[in-house]
């Protein structure tokens, strides 16, 4: 950072609690001097830490002058670097010859300081306070005398105005305003479940009627004699031929109803012949294979 601009950044802090306050700065041979002032009180900063051209060999500083700084009654120095505490002060000007130059009455007004010697630094601070008159801090005139390790003048005596500039503090910039915390974004509404869609059941077909069995139709033979039979006994047809072997109908299977054949009696038309005698006997034997039949049944 330029030591020119740190300076005046130095002079604004240093000048911020007072109105009005103004400052200068004054650069030579890379030694700066800064000068702050407000009402009846005068500042001056010296950094001195690095040097060069004719005083390039000075070690020290062995006293400085202020003059054109208005009328006073008197003057305190209220603060000074570590060793110029005991420094004595003249209303005269400095020279050659140290605080001496300016004669002995005051026609402008002026201070001298000097003392002991102190060794040259940056931050070397020396603060005057003004009682009485018309002080007048602005541009101050100012002198210095650097001194080599034998105490000896080291170059210019400086002798060199400090210019001020107006002070403008600038009233700190308002904190930004907290920026409002976002709303909270609403948790999506979960998602309905899906209804089932009802299930109809398939129609079952209906099973389809089973055809009746249809009933044979008893043709009435001739000869035949038809004798109603009950569920327990069974009807037996007498075979046209006599001699023929008379057959019995197998029994029918448990829990299956068989159609029962029924034999109606057939009218036979009135005949002029005489039966014959064996036809009676045939009758009682076909009733006798009845009976056994029956018996071998049960």
């Amino acid at each position: 950072m330029n030591l020119s601009l740190r300076k005046i950044a130095v002079a604004l802090a240093a000048t911020a609690a007072f109105a009005p306050a103004q400052a200068g700065v004054l650069k030579f041979q890379d030694v700066v001097f800064t000068t702050t002032w407000t009402s009846n009180v005068l500042t001056l900063e010296i950094d001195a830490a690095k040097h060069s051209g004719d005083w390039s060999k000075a070690s020290t500083l062995g006293a400085l002058s202020l003059k054109d700084i208005g009328s006073f009654q008197s003057v305190m120095v209220t603060s000074a670097p570590k060793g110029a505490a005991g420094w004595t002060m003249n209303a005269r000007e400095l020279n050659a010859r140290g605080c001496a130059g300016g004669g002995a009455s005051r026609t402008t007004t002026a201070l001298c300081l000097s003392g002991a010697p102190i060794a040259l630094s940056d931050n070397m601070v020396f603060t005057f306070t003004f009682s009485g008159g018309a002080p007048d801090l602005d541009e101050p005139h100012l002198k210095v005398n650097f001194l080599d390790a034998s105490n000896n003048k080291v170059g210019d005596l400086l002798s060199k105005k400090i210019v001020s500039a107006p002070v403008v503090v600038a009233e700190p910039a308002p904190a930004p305003a907290p920026s409002p915390a976002p709303a909270p974004v609403p948790a999506p509404a979960p998602a309905p479940a899906p209804v089932p869609e009802p299930v109809v059941p398939a129609p079952v077909p209906a099973p389809a009627p089973e055809p009746a069995a249809p009933v044979p139709a008893t043709s009435p033979a001739s000869g035949n004699t038809t004798v109603p039979a009950p569920e327990s006994q069974v009807v037996v047809n007498q075979p046209a031929d006599p001699e023929a072997p008379v057959q019995i109908p197998a029994p029918p299977a448990a829990g299956v109803t068989e159609p029962v054949l029924v034999l109606q009696p057939v009218a036979q038309p009135a005949s002029s012949e005489v039966p014959e005698p064996a036809m009676p006997v045939l009758l009682l034997g076909g009733l006798a294979l009845m009976g056994v039949a029956l018996r071998k049944r049960r």
